[in-house]
């Protein structure tokens, strides 16, 4: 049975006239004595409750709880507004036999020690923080809500939201994953600033599921390591369906090497249609002109793409063409495409359905929805990013953020 609360609601409230917008303002703040008389009734009610049953000891983690006192009381912010509770003191003596004065109000309601703001609302306001700018998640709480928090409380919120999401393998997830990476504008990076590294994992619905995240210099493989921590945990599970994987990516060699350094397991397979976006580099770089250029890859294209023929009988043919664009003095198309080849079957070869990175080519979009409205730290950045991926790609939210996705 619950605890059922009595409260006297008889409120007085001044109104001065029948402008909805003025009465429904009045209204919400005169309910800030009103929450504080619960949450106060709540509070001493099952403190009492578990200091007769005996639980108080195991719930602070210690050995026992002696005298008890409620005299001072403390603030929190609340969506209503500033509230004060009872703060309640009790002595303890912990497992080493030392005993000593401890404040418990806010483990008993579930609020970090030194924070006025409870979690449940960091967790809003973190999210609030990732999915707009930290200026508009600050006026929304204030033009919503009784919240009275500073600008910093919205970036604190943030770091604090971000450390508590954790990216996992999805239950419903398949063997296939995504890697790419994109630039965002950070702070004593240079112009190009620093590279954002992604892994997704493919669900058997054809959705994303964003299992691994990391910051910091363009192609760094420890960085791309941080990021497959997630492919490792899948390898060393011992589901059959991870017994191989495949990882899709544009052709980056940093992302390549760093997979291929983890297991032989991880299969590699080029991105198709950057395969071919990128050959256009390779032709100008090599002088082509443009009607030449146009017919070199419509011949690769028909080749690779549109022959019945086996593989092996393709992989003939392709490198038949890479050594006559050799003799024809094209070397950075020859040796470009010499490289790209290695892996680009590997969907016929495994079995898998992913031959292209577009949804997480599209995935770079969300984030810079955020990320190109200033310059950041890696730590900053990485922390925004966590909260956003996590939410559109996971479902992750203050609505459940506890939930394993």
């Amino acid at each position: 049975m619950g605890y059922k609360i009595n409260l006297d609601t008889k409120i007085i409230i001044n109104v001065e006239n029948t402008n909805f917008k003025k009465i429904t303002l009045i209204f919400l703040s005169s309910l800030k004595d009103l929450f504080e008389e619960f949450v106060t009734k709540v509070l001493l009610y099952y403190f009492e409750k578990y200091y007769e049953n005996g639980r108080l000891p195991e719930m602070l983690g210690v050995l026992q709880v002696k005298k008890k006192t409620t005299r001072t009381r403390t603030k929190f912010i609340t969506l209503f507004g500033t509230i004060s509770v009872p703060q309640i003191q009790v002595r303890i003596i912990d497992f080493s036999g030392t005993e000593h004065q401890m404040s418990i109000t806010r483990q008993l309601l579930g609020i970090t020690r030194q924070f006025r703001i409870p979690d449940f609302m960091k967790e809003i306001i973190g999210w609030l923080g990732a999915v707009s700018s930290y200026r508009v998640a600050y006026n929304t709480l204030r033009i919503l809500t009784n919240l009275k928090c500073s600008l910093m409380s919205v970036w604190r919120s943030v770091q604090w939201s971000a450390k508590k999401i954790k990216l996992k393998l999805h239950k419903d997830g398949t063997n296939e994953f995504e890697g790419d990476g994109t630039g965002i504008p950070t702070k004593k990076s240079g112009k190009r600033g620093s590279e954002l590294k992604k892994i997704f994992q493919k669900k058997r619905d054809g959705k994303l599921h964003l299992v691994g995240l990391s910051i910091g210099k363009y192609k760094d493989k420890n960085d791309w390591l941080s990021a497959m921590s997630e492919l490792m945990t899948a390898l060393n599970s011992g589901l059959k369906k991870y017994a191989k994987i495949i990882l899709s990516s544009d052709g980056d060699w940093s992302i390549i090497n760093t997979a291929r350094n983890i297991s032989k397991r991880i299969k590699i397979q080029k991105d198709k249609w950057h395969i071919f976006h990128q050959l256009k580099y390779y032709l100008w770089k090599d002088g082509v002109k443009k009607e030449f250029k146009n017919k070199i890859i419509r011949h690769f294209f028909k080749i690779t793409m549109l022959s019945k023929r086996s593989i092996k009988l393709r992989n003939e043919r392709i490198k038949r063409y890479i050594f006559l664009l050799s003799c024809m003095g094209y070397k950075s198309v020859a040796t470009y495409l010499q490289s790209s080849m290695d892996g680009f079957y590997t969907h016929e070869t495994e079995g898998n359905t992913n031959i292209y990175t577009t949804k997480t080519e599209r995935s770079m979009r969300t984030t810079n929805q955020r990320i190109n409205v200033g310059i950041w730290s890696d730590a900053g950045a990485l922390n925004v990013c966590k909260i956003r991926g996590a939410y559109y790609y996971n479902g992750i939210s203050p609505l459940n953020w506890k939930k394993e996705v």
